[in-house]
């Protein structure tokens, strides 16, 4: 899948791509320490680049940021739906759906990342537009193309159920890592994992029986 920051930035050489690494990284550090509102100065002092650099790279402070979703988006996407998981039974697909949405905790970026839109939303809100467009639709939308076409699981609203599976996970992941509930009301990942396969299973068989 190719996203809009690969369509737009040209074939860099092996030194390009390395300066483009570094003015990623550099621009997260920014990001993180001084909010979205953080200079294109900053961001080329961090990077240890020219700001022109920056700018030959990225247009704008919100091509930058875009790009750094995407590669977050690249990263889920190699470990994310594959044709493979697609294919399994019910059970299987649900779990693993389940597994790799919590794996994020795990994910320093993703969580950092997630923390700072959440946070600016208020004041920059087209952040939180960009994050919803290239992570969390298309997987909402992946899961319920899923739950229509399987035949283990007869949902009314497969579209209304394919938000309600993940708005629990990223519930959890925002209530236990970015809440710090993991402290005040600690629960194992894999106790809400059996617990939305149990979940989602039991309300799709009552919907086929319904049927």
């Amino acid at each position: 899948m190719k996203t809009i920051s690969d369509e737009q930035k040209p074939s860099l050489s092996p030194r390009g791509a390395e300066k483009r690494e570094k003015i990623l990284e550099g621009a997260l550090r920014v990001f993180l320490a001084q909010g979205y509102s953080a200079s294109m100065d900053a961001i080329a002092a961090e990077a240890g680049v020219a700001k022109q650099t920056v700018y030959s790279h990225f247009k704008d402070k919100h091509s930058l940021f875009s790009a750094l979703i995407d590669r977050l988006l690249d990263h889920f996407l190699t470990a994310g739906m594959t044709q493979e998981i697609l294919l399994l039974d019910a059970p299987s697909f649900i779990r693993k759906v389940a597994q790799i949405s919590l794996s994020r905790m795990d994910d320093w970026e993703y969580v950092s990342l997630l923390r700072l839109i959440i946070g600016e939303s208020g004041r920059f809100p087209e952040l939180s537009e960009l994050y919803v467009a290239r992570m969390v639709k298309p997987g909402i939308q992946k899961l319920a193309d899923y739950l229509r076409a399987n035949d283990q699981l007869r949902f009314s609203d497969p579209d209304a159920v394919a938000r309600i599976i993940h708005g629990s996970l990223i519930n959890f992941v925002i209530s236990q890592e970015i809440m710090h509930g993991k402290h005040a009301m600690p629960m194992p990942r894999e106790r809400m994992i059996n617990s939305i396969v149990d979940l989602v299973l039991f309300a799709g068989e009552a919907s086929k029986q319904a049927s």
